[in-house]
């Protein structure tokens, strides 16, 4: 029964980030209320997890924080809602997994990046959103979970 709750919680998870994704290609920021519903719902699946530890939790939002630092102190260039999202995701994948999760979108950014300067559709200014490479870095990453 945990496993089923804690399956079903994963996906309301991806469905939100595919969400906050959709709303930050189109708006190019994530409202506060999507950010909040998402880290309650990371928290909602901290005690239905296995393997687990507390360190682990507090490891992937340290990861978020160091985000929301870099946001800081970029002045924007990441955005801070991202780096929130990242946190709120840390908290349900530890650190380890949320560090491949960004690493997967990271990489994902950097290609789209590499397309859209070669068909010079943007300049090295064009800010390009975040969240939906995070989205399909988590649903790489939970796919092989939940499989």
């Amino acid at each position: 029964m945990n496993i089923m709750i804690y399956k079903i919680l994963m996906i309301m998870i991806g469905i939100l980030l595919l969400a906050a994704g959709i709303v930050d290609i189109r708006k190019k920021q994530i409202s506060r209320g999507m950010i909040l519903a998402l880290l309650l719902l990371c928290f909602a699946v901290i005690p239905f997890k296995e393997d687990y530890g507390i360190y682990d939790a507090l490891g992937g939002l340290a990861i978020g924080a160091c985000a929301i630092g870099v946001s800081v102190v970029s002045r924007e260039q990441i955005g801070r809602g991202d780096g929130m999202v990242i946190a709120a995701i840390g908290l349900v994948l530890g650190a380890y997994s949320c560090i491949a999760v960004v690493c997967v979108a990271s990489m994902i950014m950097c290609v789209v990046s590499i397309v859209v300067l070669i068909s010079k559709k943007g300049t090295k200014q064009t800010r390009l959103p975040f969240l939906p490479a995070v989205f399909v870095g988590y649903a790489l990453y939970t796919s092989r979970i939940l499989l």
